[in-house]
């Protein structure tokens, strides 16, 4: 099978509703009618302050369309409720979840992967004809909307290339994760929205990042994503085994072939700023994907009470620092300086929510304050 690629922008009307076409396993599904963006919060707390700046942003841009919380049931036993309170009196739709776990050994590069296989879960949401599923530690830059409007067959979904560069060489890496192997260094400057590079069915090209996928609810598919996982044969289990990143390696495995590329933009990992200068753009990126550490985490320095009056910046978060120096591959930058400028972003966003918060006068923030970390990077 050729490569599958498409660029979202194509597609930023919707369909007209008149349309008598309808999805099939063999034609596309350009007209969802009932959409929503989907999060989970699984076994701890801790993402909470990135999941309510992932909705506060999805407001700021005025999307069209809901963000659901899917929960873990180990959540709703840590607490009082007061998790849960807070989300339902964000407005946000809170939904239980049966959690996926696989029979046997798994292989976890990072602890906080552990309940990723629960992700999954998405595909039970048949009430929807469309979902964007999206992590927790995301933001959202710009609308994008149009990501429910391409078409899909119930068999594909679509998702940006996994970046395995593997410029800061982890240990846990594969050999072949190397920049000449990673799917986006073919691409530069505008081409890179324009024209996607295409996923493979196999190599390093048919690797997806899991943070953002748009894909079509089947509970179908779910039943068949729990018989593997639940499967007591020893093949299924050892190429389970394999699987570094659970729900990821998990989708790529399960839409081989099928999976379609989309631009960077909609899935921008924070490291593509000093590592893929051939086409990153800070006023291009839609949604902004903190990996690895987390901003709420990892606080920038805060500019003096003086340049923050006059510039309007709280944190030194001037645009084009550090992905300018590093165009030649080569970062030759600290994890907290390459990363002060896109964290800086998130704390403003943070910033400006617990202001509305407050004149709104929820009684949790509290809750959420304590789950950030305002010592400086």
């Amino acid at each position: 099978m050729t490569g599958l690629s498409l660029n979202p922008l194509n597609y930023t009307s919707p369909p007209s509703t008149s349309s008598s076409s309808s999805s099939t396993s063999t034609s596309a599904n350009t007209n969802p009618k009932k959409c929503a963006w989907v999060v989970f919060l699984l076994s701890t707390p801790s993402y909470l302050p990135g999941i309510l700046v992932l909705a506060w942003t999805l407001r700021k841009i005025n999307s069209r369309y809901p963000l659901i919380v899917a929960v873990n049931p180990k959540l709703t036993q840590l607490d009082d409720g007061t998790i849960l309170k807070a989300l339902r009196e964000y407005d946000l739709e809170v939904r239980i979840i049966e959690p996926i776990v696989p029979r046997g050994e798994v292989t976890l590069i990072a602890e906080r992967f552990v309940d990723t296989w629960s992700k999954a879960a998405v595909f039970g949401f048949e009430d929807y004809d469309r979902v964007c599923l999206i992590d927790g530690d995301m933001m959202i830059r710009r609308n994008m909307d149009e990501l429910f409007n391409i078409p899909l067959k119930d068999d594909q979904i679509a998702a940006t290339f996994a970046c395995v560069c593997n410029l800061d060489r982890s240990a846990w890496a594969p050999s072949d994760w190397t920049r000449d192997n990673c799917g986006f260094t073919p691409s530069h400057g505008s081409q890179a929205i324009s024209h996607p590079g295409p996923a493979q069915p196999n190599g390093t090209h048919s690797f997806l990042n899991s943070g953002l996928v748009v894909l079509t609810p089947s509970t179908a598919l779910l039943q068949r994503i729990h018989r593997l996982v639940e499967s007591p044969s020893g093949e299924d289990q050892a190429r389970i085994k394999e699987w570094a990143f659970p729900d990821q390696d998990l989708f790529a495995d399960l839409f081989r072939g099928k999976w379609i590329s989309i631009p960077w933009i909609y899935n921008a990992i924070k490291t593509m700023r000093y590592w893929h200068g051939n086409f990153y753009n800070d006023e291009e990126v839609r949604n902004l994907h903190y990996i690895c550490k987390k901003p709420w985490t990892y606080r920038p320095t805060p500019n003096p009470p003086d340049l923050a009056k006059t510039t309007g910046k709280v944190y030194k978060v001037e645009s084009g620092d550090y992905y300018a120096q590093v165009r030649d591959g080569e970062v030759g930058l600290d994890e907290k300086r390459a990363d002060a400028v896109t964290h800086g972003w998130w704390w403003e966003e943070y910033e400006e929510m617990l202001d509305d918060m407050r004149q709104r006068g929820y009684g949790w923030i509290e809750m959420v304050e304590d789950l950030t970390d305002r010592r400086t990077m």
